[in-house]
């Protein structure tokens, strides 16, 4: 090109090569960074509740109250004989009067609570094994467990409240004037008996209540968390590597140089 022409020229070339490589160093380099651990402590804790106290005030009031009497009295009557004269006469007697109140109460009886349940009952029995083979007059048995369901009647004993009335009497003698015939006497009759209503003053208490807060408060211990700074190292590996050269060695290397040159130069030097 440009003129200029080239010749191909064989040439030895003196070269040094080298066996390359890579050698590496492995080497531990320690690291370290800041972490936060989590700690309990124990501290102090005031733990209040409110809590109610009742006040009650009681007072009694005089309420009239109707209950029912039964009242009874034997009456004297006279006795007198046939045709009877007698100069008439008066006296004191007394009378037998019987008042009876029924007062009810409340009392805890034990009252039996019964249901019918199925029990299981079993019984061992011997079953005959047909399918065996056997000798004559051999026959072979085995046990077998037969269960059946029973009613079984079960009763458990409860407290309960029921109400009963008891009758309470109080008899007294009451005094009565009565006159009669001298030839006559004075005997207790039939008794008589009527009911009544009375009306008596009882003391009702009525009761005002009211609540009133209050605090407790008590000092507890409880755990409470925090977090506490600390180094944690670790030992990282590190490689560190380099190219190498070794074991030079001298060698003649033929090379192929293309030798260019320009005509009109040599013209220059005719």
């Amino acid at each position: 090109p440009d003129g200029k022409r080239c010749i191909k020229k064989l040439v030895n070339v003196n070269e040094v090569v080298y066996d390359r490589g890579v050698e590496c160093h492995h080497k531990l380099k320690k690291k370290c960074h800041l972490t936060y651990v989590t700690d309990y402590h124990s501290a102090p804790e005031e733990k209040c509740e409110t809590n109610f106290k009742k006040n009650c005030h009681i007072t009694f009031t005089k309420e009239p109250h109707t209950e029912k009497v039964k009242k009874c009295h034997t009456p004297f009557e006279k006795k007198c004989g046939p045709g009877h004269k007698g100069k008439e006469i008066c006296k004191t007697i007394y009378e037998n009067v019987c008042e009876t109140k029924y007062e009810e109460y409340d009392l805890d009886e034990d009252k039996p609570v019964c249901k019918v349940v199925e029990e299981q009952r079993c019984k061992t029995k011997d079953v005959e094994l047909l399918h065996i083979p056997h000798h004559p007059g051999d026959r072979p048995y085995a046990k077998k467990e037969v269960c059946e369901n029973w009613p079984v009647k079960k009763c458990d004993i409860v407290k309960v409240k029921s109400k009963k009335i008891h009758p309470k009497s109080d008899c007294k003698k009451v005094p009565r004037k009565v006159c009669h015939p001298t030839d006559c006497e004075m005997v207790p009759g039939k008794e008589i008996c009527y009911e009544d209503e009375v009306t008596k003053l009882q003391a009702v208490p009525h009761e005002e209540c009211d609540l009133e807060p209050h605090k407790d408060c008590k000092t507890e211990s409880t755990l409470v968390p925090r977090l506490i700074p600390k180094k944690n190292c670790i030992k990282v590996p590190k490689e560190i590597c380099v190219d190498t050269k070794k074991n030079p060695k001298h060698i003649v290397k033929p090379i192929v140089k293309n030798w260019c040159y320009d005509p009109n130069e040599l013209k220059k030097f005719d």
